[in-house]
């Protein structure tokens, strides 16, 4: 049995472990916001930045949860092609954590513009976490470029 071949099965949890977080993640999120549509606290929360200008307030509420639905779909295309098994490049799951970085992004220059620091700086945290399991994702491929073809 070569090196490979036994880190496999550890490799594959890990990939799962992966897949089902950021299920949770973008699935609460994105879910909830498009059943629940926009909370009467985001006007008050966000009304007085430049999010209320442009985009305005409805549609930087629909784009975010638009965004976080996004990364669901990549992430649960990637469990669908059992990419978590090793038998194809994981081209979803790279571009689905991919995606969650801007995701990321866009929800912490939210909390930027209301001043909410602390928060800003747990986004960040989530954004670095992120950018570890996009590089563990990556680095077991033969190929690092999400969405290339397999080699």
């Amino acid at each position: 049995m070569n090196e490979r071949s036994s880190f496999q099965p550890t490799r594959s949890a890990a990939l799962l472990a992966i897949q089902l977080l950021f299920t949770m993640v973008w699935g609460f999120g994105g879910i909830s916001k498009a059943l629940s549509g926009k909370p009467d606290w985001f006007a008050d929360k966000f009304g007085k930045t430049l999010l209320a200008t442009f985009p305005g307030l409805t549609a930087s509420f629909w784009l975010l949860a638009a965004a976080e639905l996004l990364g669901l779909a990549l992430i649960l295309a990637s469990l669908a092609r059992l990419e978590f098994l090793g038998r194809s490049q994981p081209r979803f799951l790279g571009w689905g954590l991919a995606w969650s970085l801007f995701v990321f992004v866009q929800l912490g220059f939210g909390q930027w513009l209301t001043a909410e620091f602390n928060a800003t700086a747990q986004l960040f945290a989530y954004f670095a976490g992120t950018l570890v399991c996009l590089q563990f994702v990556m680095s077991g491929s033969t190929n690092t470029t999400p969405g290339e073809p397999d080699r």
